[in-house]
């Protein structure tokens, strides 16, 4: 993961000269894609120096120069680029004095096809015409491919950006507009305001045909949407989500917005969900544009989860930023978990700290491996700062703050965050600064604790039995391969005592060794209450069977908790799988979404495995299992439905139609679709399962009807929904068609891998299209952004057949993926546990489910 053999001056550019503002000014030509510059650096040099050096890459230096306040005036006599360590090294005709310079530099550049520096984006009119934009996306390394400049985030400054465009266009960047002047015929000079000091990996450029809301006044904060013409009427739940996030962090961290206006742009290609520019944060259409009455509950959820992350990061990673790359964790962990709990605040009846469980088992799935990894670690080269941005890094990290957050409260550590904030602002910390601010708010050993979560992978399982008199509780290392290690952790815990109303709840620390705390014989214990750490539990049999005697005694998290672990411990090999379906039938009275889906993921692996007559059996359980649920809540939606009752009828119905192959569902699911597609009335959560229950046994026309509804769909999320569905159909030549599209603008670059991946997860196709993409490997990466190449991996752990493991494994030695290599060790690892549950588990499926 970590180049040991590579010095990290390779990686950092020398200290000699500081930079304190940047004067740039831009003119990008969107018809060729080119783009020219020229930059004034305001510098401090600390030592005689020949040389400046700073950070460029795919960008043509014409000339330069240094001059100081006095007229002295040192040319830049040859400029030398080294590609491999993205640098330019300015030779000067002679030694340059310590003192404050200003270096001049012009330059010139293409705008990228790969979503990344300064790079093209397109959409197609009302009239046909295809249109160009251009816009930036610099993190973590790549402000560098738009201007020479020190590409560190602790090299803090002051950006003035001025753009020349063609008069008419768009033109944005993070400050306000503060002039325009004509430059020329129908040209202007826009002029933006300056910045707070910040990092160069948060400055945005936006040019070309595009239009912007009216402003939303935020306590002062104008507020607006960018987008494409004619998709203004999507724009209104993303103002109603900022608006309430603005204020909600304003309050939460008792702190102006470091902003002086907050533009969110809806971008048609961009390669990640969304990226926090000051002022000016950009989005994938899906995650800013929406019609509140056609999208689902989880479509909607996606979007204000993304709005309020990246306006958190307003104040935490803009206004404080990490030092180095290895605290990249830290700023998405930490907004990650404010996203949270903002949209609790602002929907309280999605509970969205239960539905963050399902992602919560993703972390925890990754953290089982060998090849995980601790959530901070050293950074050097920009491959390995890119690395950071994983499940690990979001998921992990926030849910190690949740559990820090309640195990401390609420209050104590919202006014540690606050005397971090303030002490910090406008200036680069470590990790170690946040655990010294909560802990002088709490006097709490914090970084003891949390030192033991940050510097190490994995995680505890409890194991919790009684004796005595007394709750026992240990921990060990889960690992899948069931073995042990010498890791433990300070764990953070609550631990309910008794049944309710009646049960007390304590806060315990356990740490190695047994912890023994009083309990009353016979009663239940629940460890772990509200579900809140980063922990799995193994109840000793009496304890469990209370348990399962009263589950309406338990929040639906602690009964999400339950099946996950049991879940767990069925991968690991630990229970096996006719214990998890005897499970799954104690909670046939379930009415929890969380629950449901976790229940139905183990399922949907069982399913995978099984062929025959077996396969037809196990269909007649799940319909057993699953149409009770469906029928109490109704099949059809009615006005009184809560939006997680919305959800659930779509997970119970499409579960029905495809683990059960109900025919009732998947005649509904077929009359459904068409409904959809003819811009009728439909409830949602019902019209995207039709869509994936058609696609799981449709075939030519079903395919080409939903190739026609993607191409008039009236919102981002239906169009992706009938994109996303296209490599779910499961005939050869409808999966070579869709395959085929990826290597075409059918697909747009963003979106390919997440086609290829689904592909991956076909049933029937899934080895079909992995050995397309072992065939057309450097087309395919050769046309995404390489931070989203790792998203092409989640499909290989679903391919599971005799020999497929053996085959991934070879096909990855000799193709590297220097960006994502723990990402594809962690992809080839699960693949080998989820192989060995296949050989596990179907010979006790098929005597579960024979004649």
């Amino acid at each position: 993961m970590i180049a040991e053999d590579v010095p990290e001056s390779r990686y950092r550019l020398p200290r000699t000269v500081v930079p304190s503002r940047y004067d740039l000014v831009f003119e990008p030509d969107l018809g060729p894609g080119t783009f020219s510059g020229s930059e004034d650096v305001a510098v401090d040099v600390l030592e005689p120096i020949p040389e400046i050096v700073v950070n460029a890459v795919e960008l043509e230096i014409l000339t330069g120069r240094v001059s100081d306040g006095s007229g002295t005036r040192v040319e830049v006599t040859e400029v030398r680029l080294d590609p491999e360590t993205e640098r330019a090294h300015l030779a000067l005709e002679r030694t340059l004095e310590p003192g404050p310079w200003t270096l001049h530099l012009e330059f010139r550049g293409t705008l990228s096809d790969r979503l990344e520096g300064f790079y093209r984006s397109t959409y197609t009119d009302d009239e046909g015409t295809e249109r160009v934009l251009a816009t930036t996306h610099f993190e973590s390394t790549d402000a560098r491919r738009a201007f020479p400049c020190w590409d560190e985030p602790d090299l803090k400054a002051v950006f003035g950006v001025a753009l020349v465009v063609d008069e008419g266009l768009c033109a944005l960047s993070n400050g306000p507009e503060v002039a325009r002047d004509p430059i020329g015929a129908e040209r202007v000079a826009v002029r933006f305001a300056d910045t707070i000091p910040m990092s160069t990996y948060l400055v945005a450029l936006l040019v070309g045909p595009l239009e912007v809301t009216e402003a939303v006044d935020v306590d002062g904060v104008p507020l607006r949407v960018v987008h494409v013409p004619g998709k203004g009427h999507l724009t209104g739940f993303a103002l109603e989500v900022g608006a309430f996030a603005l204020r909600f962090f304003t309050e939460y961290y008792a702190i102006a917005y470091p902003g002086t206006k907050l533009d969110m742009v809806a971008l048609p290609d961009f390669a990640q969900g969304a990226m926090e520019n000051l002022g000016l944060i950009t989005y994938r259409e899906n995650l800013l544009l929406t019609d509140q009455t056609r999208a689902t509950q989880p479509e909607l959820q996606a979007l204000a989860d993304t709005v309020a992350h990246e306006i958190a990061h307003m104040w935490f990673g803009d206004l404080v930023t990490m030092r180095w790359w290895n605290g990249a964790w830290l700023n998405e962990a930490f907004a990650t978990f404010m996203e949270m709990l903002c949209v609790n605040a602002f929907r309280p009846g999605w509970r969205r700290w239960d539905l963050h469980s399902r992602s919560r088992s993703g972390a925890f799935e990754i953290d089982a491996l060998r090849s995980t990894r601790s959530i901070e670690y050293p950074v050097r080269s920009p491959e390995e700062a890119n690395a950071m941005f994983d499940v690990l890094t979001y998921v992990k990290g926030a849910s190690v703050l949740r559990m820090l957050e309640q195990y401390l409260g609420e209050d104590r550590f919202r006014e540690g965050i606050r005397a971090y904030l303030e002490k910090h602002a406008y200036r680069n910390t470590d990790t170690e600064d946040l655990w010294d601010a909560i802990e002088g708010a709490t006097g709490e050993p914090v970084r003891q604790i949390m030192d033991t979560w940050i510097w190490q992978g994995g995680f505890p399982l409890v194991s919790a039995s009684t004796q005595d008199g007394e709750l026992r509780l240990a921990q060990r290392r889960f690992v899948f391969d069931g073995t042990d290690d010498a890791t433990r952790w300070q764990v953070p815990v609550l631990v309910r005592h008794g049944t309710l109303p009646d049960a007390t709840v304590e806060p315990v620390l356990i740490a190695d060794g047994v912890l023994a705390v009083p309990h009353a014989a016979g009663a239940a214990a629940v460890v772990n209450a509200g579900g809140h750490a980063f922990l799995r539990v193994r109840y000793a049999e009496d304890l469990r069977e209370r348990l399962l005697g009263s589950l309406l005694d338990l929040a639906p998290i602690e009964r999400y908790q339950l099946v996950d672990d049991e879940w767990a411990e069925v991968m690991a090999g630990e229970a096996t799988a006719a214990a998890f379906c005897r499970l799954a039938r104690a909670f046939a009275d379930e009415t929890d979404l969380s629950v449901w889906m976790a229940l139905l993921q183990g399922l949907a692996w069982f399913e995978r495995f099984l062929e025959g007559e077996p396969l037809e059996r196990f269909r007649a359980f799940a319909r057993e299992l699953v149409r009770p649920a469906l029928d109490r809540i109704r099949w059809e939606a009615s006005a009184g439905d809560s939006d997680l009752q919305k959800s659930l009828r779509g997970e119970l119905f499409r579960a029905l139609g495809i683990l059960g192959r109900d025919p009732e569902a998947l005649a509904l699911a077929r009359e459904i679709a068409g409904e959809a597609r003819a811009d009728e009335a439909a409830d949602p959560a019902l019209a995207a399962a039709a869509v994936d229950l058609v696609a799981s046994t449709g075939g030519p026309a079903e395919f080409d009807a939903f190739v026609a509804a993607r191409a008039t769909a009236g919102t981002p999320q239906e169009e992706l929904r009938y994109l996303y569905a296209l490599p779910r159909f499961r005939e050869i030549a409808l999966m070579d068609r869709v395959l085929a599209m990826t290597l075409t603008d059918e697909v747009r670059p963003q979106s390919v891998p997440h086609v290829v991946h689904i592909a991956l997860a076909n049933r029937d196709q899934g080895e079909r299209a992995w050995a397309f993409l072992k065939s057309r490997w450097d087309e395919l990466t050769g046309r995404v952004a390489p931070s989203t190449v790792n998203i092409f991996l989640r499909g290989v752990r679903l391919l599971t057949a005799p020999g497929l493991a053996e085959d991934a494994r070879a096909f990855f030695a000799d193709h590297d993926v220097p960006q994502s290599r723990a990402q594809v060790q962690q992809a080839l690892e699960l693949q080998r546990v989820a192989s060995e549950l296949r050989v596990r588990v179907t010979p006790e499926l098929e005597a579960e489910f024979s004649a």
